[in-house]
């Protein structure tokens, strides 16, 4: 072998003989992908360096009655809880994503990655109520899709009045509670519904407005709210969701058609 290539060959095993590297600010909200307070059953993002040796997603045939798989085949990744592995939904060298279960307790909570037996840094994470977060698309507008599923989009907006599905993370427990180590089957809604409002353009809309607000059957740490839109929505509203105090990042938009006048 040239001795360049077999240089480089040695420094490539050297770098996976080292730790995982991550900060707390490299944990993230999976849907806003801002730091700070996360929820049980929220979908998390840790960016670092040496996490995983390969590129792996879940795939179906990794969930065993549902169970979801705390290690992805062939990545010897795993993530901790207080020392309790939790779901794995995606790995990367630098990315790994997953899920805090459904029983996680409020207040600080200490993790770790580790990867084929090198043990990251143990962090100390915040878990809270609710750290709620709207999924969004480039150009700022967020993903909802109508009744029948197309898309929410610029050129097939909302109308007032209509019935939309909006997709969101990090709204907290549900009734029934969940694990978060299976996948759900069935609709649940969150626990925390009074306290849920859908501010468009700052406002509230009605709560009888909202239909339903809970998980996304046969997804992991995936929440919808099923909500008609105002009749009176102005167009392409800014929208924006609270629950217990949190509140979800501002800029992001929902495409609504302009109403008739």
């Amino acid at each position: 072998m040239p001795r360049v290539l077999w240089l480089g060959a040695l420094l490539a095993n050297l770098s996976w003989a080292q730790t995982p590297i991550y900060t707390a600010s490299s944990i993230v909200n999976a849907a806003t992908n801002e730091p700070g307070a996360l929820a049980p059953l929220s979908l998390v993002s840790l960016f670092g360096r040496g996490l995983a040796s390969t590129t792996k997603a879940l795939t179906s045939d990794e969930i065993r009655n549902g169970q979801l798989p705390t290690i992805l085949i062939g990545t010897g990744v795993s993530v901790s809880l207080d020392n309790v592995a939790v779901p794995i939904l995606f790995a990367s060298p630098t990315q790994v994503n997953f899920l805090i279960p459904g029983n996680t307790r409020t207040g600080l909570r200490r993790l770790r990655l580790s990867r084929e037996g090198a043990a990251g840094p143990e962090i100390e994470i915040r878990i809270g109520d609710s750290a709620p977060g709207l999924f969004a698309m480039a150009g700022q507008n967020i993903i909802a899709s109508h009744a029948d599923g197309r898309l929410v989009a610029a050129d097939t907006p909302a109308e007032p009045g209509e019935l939309i599905i909006l997709y969101a993370a990090g709204l907290g427990t549900t009734q029934p509670a969940l694990s978060g180590m299976t996948l759900p089957t069935t609709a649940a809604s969150i626990s925390a519904r009074r306290d849920l409002d859908v501010l468009l353009n700052g406002e509230p809309i009605a709560d009888d407005l909202i239909l339903y607000a809970g998980v996304t059957p046969g997804f992991a740490g995936l929440y919808q709210i099923n909500f008609r839109i105002p009749t009176s929505a102005p167009a392409n509203p800014e929208i924006r969701l609270r629950l217990r105090g949190q509140i979800s990042p501002p800029r992001l938009s929902l495409p609504v058609r302009a109403p008739l006048q």
